[in-house]
């Protein structure tokens, strides 16, 4: 199924600014790089005027957000960006509450522990802490990725349960579901049917879906919100090598990690949920 467009969303503000979304645009672009981006190729793949791009991207640079290589002309990323979005963690002391009990879990169980929060307005789930298990020898790379798959990871699988599948659909379609290995779902009835699934048992499974040797499995943080409704506000995951874990054993872990998310959700920091406004709702 044919991806969305770069830079398209799934609902459109009548009161959106452009140029704030172009240079938001250019960020994420940006974000996604590694060796950065000339002018020419940021205006093409945003189908602008280089003069336009230009003006956006000397606003971004006077604001240090991202940074020129005079030498190669090429435009980067500046870290101010994460810095702003470690603050904000830090002011609601999301992390600070949370460590302890994903430390546990990645203790226990050897392995690597993720948290992945939903994003204010429910449109995006990002991971924003890892534990590495000290138990075993192999490891797999905490930042083996850094998009979540909505329907390839156990995170993004667990996040979408949460929803009424015509939310989790309009999630699906904007971020695309190509397979990102022979063993990736990518019919809409086998992926809802697999939701529903993981809706029953509380947990999400995902092995060598995203990527080959790579298994985990995730469950959804229920918080309880200012208006009493248990909502998800993101999600725990624990991750292996399949040459160490079998479907089975992963499995196996998804009560453990089911009992750290409980343990999450009673503790979820209110702040954090009075600043984020509405996640999306629970279905019941």
């Amino acid at each position: 199924m044919a991806k969305v467009a770069a830079g398209a969303r799934p609902e459109k503000i009548d009161e959106a600014i452009v140029s704030v979304e172009r240079a938001f645009d250019i960020i994420g672009m940006l974000a996604d790089s590694v060796d950065g981006f000339p002018l020419a190729e940021i205006a093409r793949r945003l189908d602008l005027n280089k003069a336009i791009v230009s003006k956006l991207l000397n606003t971004l640079e006077s604001q240090m957000l991202v940074w020129r290589d005079e030498r190669a002309q090429r435009y980067y990323l500046t870290y101010r960006i994460s810095n702003l979005g470690l603050r904000h963690l830090q002011t609601s002391r999301l992390l600070d509450q949370c460590s302890a009990a994903l430390r546990q879990l990645a203790e226990e169980t050897g392995e690597l522990v993720r948290l992945a929060i939903v994003e204010p307005g429910g449109q995006r789930i990002v991971w924003v802490q890892s534990f590495a298990g000290s138990k075993r020898s192999l490891r797999i790379d905490p930042n083996y990725t850094l998009e979540i798959g909505l329907h390839t990871h156990a995170t993004g699988k667990a996040w979408l349960s949460t929803l009424p599948f015509a939310d989790a659909l309009k999630l699906l379609m904007h971020q695309g579901i190509e397979a990102s290995t022979a063993y990736s779902k990518t019919s809409i009835s086998d992926i809802r049917a697999e939701l529903e699934e993981v809706a029953r048992r509380g947990f999400a499974l995902s092995y060598e879906e995203n990527e080959l040797g790579v298994g985990a499995v995730a469950a959804p943080i229920l918080a309880s919100t200012l208006g009493g409704a248990p909502e998800c506000v993101g999600v725990v995951s624990l991750a292996a090598p399949t040459n160490r874990m079998s479907r089975a054993d992963l499995e196996s872990c998804g009560s453990f990690v089911m009992a750290t998310t409980r343990r999450l959700g009673e503790t979820w920091p209110l702040e954090a949920r009075a600043r984020s406004g509405a996640f999306p709702r629970m279905v019941e």
